[in-house]
């Protein structure tokens, strides 16, 4: 558990690992980028990098100390996370009471904010006037995804750290290695760029469904009768949940059209859905080209008009009308 687990984050886990190597670390950080890009991670191995009994400048992430940090347990780290809806001015006055005490193991203290763009008013103003005065010793950890809603003055007092979003073969790798399948994983990957999301995805029963629905609505489609509007209905009215999974459906079918398009065009290493390739073989002899281009941007335009809360069962219907067009 080094700092070599961060490859998929090579500008930040280069310029954090140097910089405390040297022993050049700036007082406070804002760790900057997507959900599920591993700021977290990250800020995590940082702390426990300073004081890690068994490793100089690295954490073994296997000690007492390592541990303690990775549990929220050790005195001289400190997390705060937003108090419901926001971060409070009552938990910058405690963090500040806190990193103004003696560090109780070592001569560094830790403070580690999540969502700190969800401080209240008072709370950066108070934040603001902590980061411009310092106390000796202390090292500030601020993670945010969405770094255009802090504070500039707040911003202009950190060194930013920009944090990319994951690669589909990042997330992908990281699934297989939790023992999820090779289909699921790659095709989760491609939904989103959150790592957490893309297990919970690949874990889930309704995700298979959801696929097996697009595989069996993209074969009725060709079939010039009303089976596929059948399908439809029938997904709709299976649960409550089936509306809020529309989107999900929308992003598969947009992938399975894809990969068609891609096995008529010998882009066989860019299947996503390489697990079903014989099934996507046998409908890519009944696409066209222009059919399945024309599809996606079906697709397309369908999701947005859902999304601005048009009829979802008219909007699906409607769709399944346009492919059986041709």
């Amino acid at each position: 558990m080094t700092w070599t687990r961060f490859s998929q984050q090579p500008r930040a886990q280069e310029l954090l690992y140097h910089s405390l190597r040297n022993e050049r670390l700036a007082h406070a950080y804002l760790l900057a980028g997507p959900k599920g890009s591993g700021k977290k991670q990250m800020a995590l191995h940082l702390a426990k990098s300073l004081f890690c009994s068994e490793r100089e400048a690295d954490a073994c992430g296997a000690c007492v100390t390592c541990r303690r940090i990775e549990g929220g347990n050790h005195p001289d780290v400190l997390f705060i996370t937003p108090d419901g809806a926001s971060i409070k001015i009552d938990q910058i006055r405690s963090l500040q009471k806190e990193m103004a005490m003696r560090a109780v193991e070592s001569s560094r203290k830790v403070y580690i904010i999540e969502h700190v763009d969800k401080m209240t008013t008072q709370a950066a103003n108070s934040l603001l006037k902590f980061l411009e005065e310092p106390p000796a010793g202390v090292l500030a950890l601020l993670l945010t995804e969405h770094s255009h809603a802090i504070l500039p003055t707040i911003l202009s007092r950190c060194q930013i750290v920009q944090f990319s979003p994951l690669s589909a073969e990042s997330i992908a790798e990281k699934l297989r290695a939790e023992g999820v399948l090779a289909g699921m994983a790659q095709v989760a990957s491609h939904i989103t760029t959150n790592v957490e999301e893309a297990m919970t995805l690949s874990q889930s029963e309704s995700f298979a469904q959801l696929r097996n629905l697009v595989i069996q609505l993209v074969q009725e489609c060709k079939q010039r009768n009303s089976s596929a509007l059948l399908t439809i209905h029938d997904m709709l009215q299976k649960s409550d949940k089936s509306k809020e999974e529309l989107p999900l459906f929308l992003d598969l079918l947009i992938l399975w059209l894809r990969d068609i398009l891609y096995l008529q065009v010998g882009r066989h290493a860019h299947l996503i859905n390489s697990d079903q390739q014989d099934v996507l073989q046998g409908q890519a002899l009944v696409w066209t080209k222009a059919e399945l281009l024309r599809g996606i941007d079906l697709v397309m335009e369908t999701k947005n008009r859902i999304e601005r809360n048009a009829n979802a069962q008219l909007a699906l219907e409607r769709l399944v009308l346009q492919f059986q067009e041709g």
